[in-house]
């Protein structure tokens, strides 16, 4: 799979490697995979297969081209190629913005893949994943086998890789980015390997890199026969400090890739059953090893996934959010029967599994001496779940408030968060579906000064009116209001709790 490198020993006079690792100790120091993926751009994008697409990407005011597919490619097409000139040669080509976003969502799930390989993973060089390798030999049975295990996992994610694998993670980088796959033991050897690639692999500003081809320096073997203190003299020390990286002879410091944390669990029951009394337990005992794995991360969780598996037909799969991060067993516990209880089984339950969805910080509720939540918030926001649970999603419909002054258009009902209160008049929530005539001579005003709404007057449903306070003979307190037309004809329009 990787062409082996047989270079003769070429060692720095004058600087050694100042790996933190220990590349030059007595142990073999880290080896280096990067897993390259040209591709990454086009393949995240829903483009055509058997059309001319390519990806562009705005650089400099004008979009160029990032990526383009086979068909592409046949019309003359490649990356770079501004996209006048693409529609020139292509007039039928099929276009997508790069999308970042997907991007490194897709690393971070091929990422996950090779932590199969390594604990050591880094997305530090994107479009690419670095893998540290040395300590996973051994168990793989070497470099090669370990690599075409990789690569055949990523293949089967749906992306293409081109792999290097050096004592140095930018050396490998580069190696992979120009589609040289080498494996390189030793740092001595890291010049040879790279000898051959251009200047513009180590991605230096244009005018660095003109000023390097007019003075014949083409190569990074070209770079490396010219004195130091000249290189820094003529082309600054960034240049210097990217030859010292790709030759193994300064640290390349990258930060780990971290897997999010997740719970899953399994139970099989010792017969099947479809009575919820019976496989509930089983349950309940997934979800007190929930509790625990959130209290041990000091984490919480907004929606969890519970399947039911059955002997010969699909599981049922059911997912319970919650309105706030909540980690107690007991209330999953009790939204997941409220659902179970009215869920008509397709066939007898053989097994039961929980698992987590991304997990969120945990915020601390306020309780009281005896350990109950003082916080009032906090219990409206679990009874909401439980009604939820029993009612259907769409069940509960809290009100907000809209732009517009009309009593009748001002508020209401959405699936969506309740929006802050505005600071208005006292309103009551229960309105009449349509304003009911009342004598005056019933009710009394307990706020003489009237909320006046004049509004409307742009569309066919304006109104005039003066608002006002009042209590009929049995004392229930009631919103009135009078046409500024008809000043004498007294209406009831809602009903305060």
């Amino acid at each position: 799979m990787l062409a082996e490198v047989a270079i003769t020993s070429l060692r720095s006079p004058d600087r050694v490697p100042d790996d933190p690792r220990g590349v030059c100790s007595g142990s073999p120091g880290p080896l280096w995979l990067c897993a390259h993926f040209p591709d990454l751009s086009r393949d995240v994008l829903p483009l055509p297969a058997d059309r001319p697409a390519a990806v562009i990407e705005t650089a400099k005011g004008r979009p160029l081209l990032q990526a383009t597919n086979i068909w592409a490619a046949g019309y003359g097409l490649a990356p770079g190629l501004p996209l006048s000139a693409a529609y020139a040669l292509c007039p039928d080509l099929v276009i997508a913005e790069r999308d970042p976003d997907r991007e490194r969502q897709a690393l971070e799930r091929l990422a996950r893949c090779a932590l199969g390989f390594t604990p050591w993973v880094s997305l530090d060089l994107a479009p690419a994943l670095l893998l540290e390798v040395r300590g996973s030999l051994k168990l793989f049975g070497g470099l090669e086998v370990l690599t075409s295990q990789l690569m055949d996992r990523l293949a089967a994610s749906g992306h293409r890789a081109v792999c290097a694998a050096t004592p140095s993670p930018y050396a490998s980088a580069l190696l992979a980015r120009w589609g040289r796959e080498a494996a390189v033991e030793h740092v001595e050897e890291l010049r040879s390997a790279l000898g051959d690639l251009p200047g513009a692999a180590l991605g230096l500003d244009e005018r660095t890199h003109e000023r390097l081809l007019k003075a014949g320096l083409a190569t990074l073997r070209d770079l490396w026969r010219l004195p130091r203190e000249g290189l820094v003299r003529r082309y600054g020390t960034e240049l210097l400090l990217r030859l010292d990286r790709a030759a193994g002879l300064l640290a390349t410091p990258l930060r780990e890739f971290r897997s999010p944390p997740c719970f899953h669990a399994r139970f099989e029951l010792s017969s099947e059953t479809d009575r919820l009394a019976y496989f509930f337990p089983a349950i309940e005992q997934l979800l007190q090893r929930l509790s625990d794995f959130l209290y041990e991360r000091d984490a919480g969780l907004t929606r969890l996934h519970l399947a039911l598996e059955h002997r010969d037909r699909p599981p049922t799969r059911l997912k319970q959010g919650s309105r706030r991060p909540e980690r107690a067993a007991a209330h999953f516990g009790r939204l997941l029967r409220e659902r179970l209880e009215r869920l008509s089984l397709p066939a007898p339950v053989c097994a039961v599994a929980v698992s987590s969805a991304a997990l969120v910080p945990w915020a601390a509720v306020a309780t009281d001496l005896f350990g109950q939540c003082a916080d009032e918030a906090a219990d409206w926001q679990q009874l909401l779940d439980q009604l939820e649970a029993r009612l259907g999603p769409q069940a509960l419909k809290p009100l907000v408030l809209r732009a517009d002054h009309r009593p009748e258009r001002a508020c209401g009902g959405t699936a969506q968060a309740l929006a802050a209160p505005s600071r208005l008049a006292p309103r009551p929530l229960w309105l009449l579906a349509r304003p009911r005539r009342v004598p005056r001579g019933e009710l009394a005003v307990i706020r003489p000064q009237p909320e006046r709404i004049e509004s409307g007057w742009w569309d066919a449903a304006g109104i005039r009116r003066d608002y006002h306070v009042a209590t009929d003979r049995r004392g229930a307190k009631l919103w009135i209001y009078r046409e500024l037309e008809r000043p004498d004809r007294w209406y009831l329009h809602g009903l305060f709790g």
